[in-house]
């Protein structure tokens, strides 16, 4: 599986590479840090899923969510987000987010999210 990060934490980004790199069959085949870029990277990459923060230096996330799933429903996202309010969450899923996690507390699920979307074919 093809997964792209969009995050402009190079903390945040330097640990999802570490957890990602562990997993196998899971390609890392792009990161960016805004919004502006992303979309074209994202298709050029070939990506199967990504993971979002909702807050980036140029942007809402969810306006990436949104063009990303009304144009190639079939990419799984993860909206990763320090800001894990109920308000956040719903826009998020409505937006068409495929799981939305908390950074400071929900950050391990990420490997079991992508093992799952793996095995249930998300992947093409």
């Amino acid at each position: 599986m093809n997964l792209f990060i969009v995050e402009d934490s190079l903390l945040i980004q330097n640990r999802l590479v570490r957890f990602i790199e562990e997993l196998p069959d899971i390609s890392i085949v792009g990161i960016t840090t805004d919004i502006v870029s992303a979309y074209d990277k994202i298709l050029n990459a070939h990506a199967d899923a990504m993971i979002l923060d909702i807050q980036l230096r140029d942007g809402n996330g969810l306006v990436l969510l949104k063009k990303i799933k009304t144009t190639h429903p079939e990419i799984r996202v993860v909206v990763l987000s320090n800001h894990s309010n109920d308000a956040n969450r719903m826009q998020a899923l409505r937006a068409g987010a495929d799981s939305f996690l908390d950074k400071s507390t929900d950050f391990e699920q990420i490997p079991g999210i992508l093992h799952r979307w793996k095995a249930s074919g998300a992947a093409h």
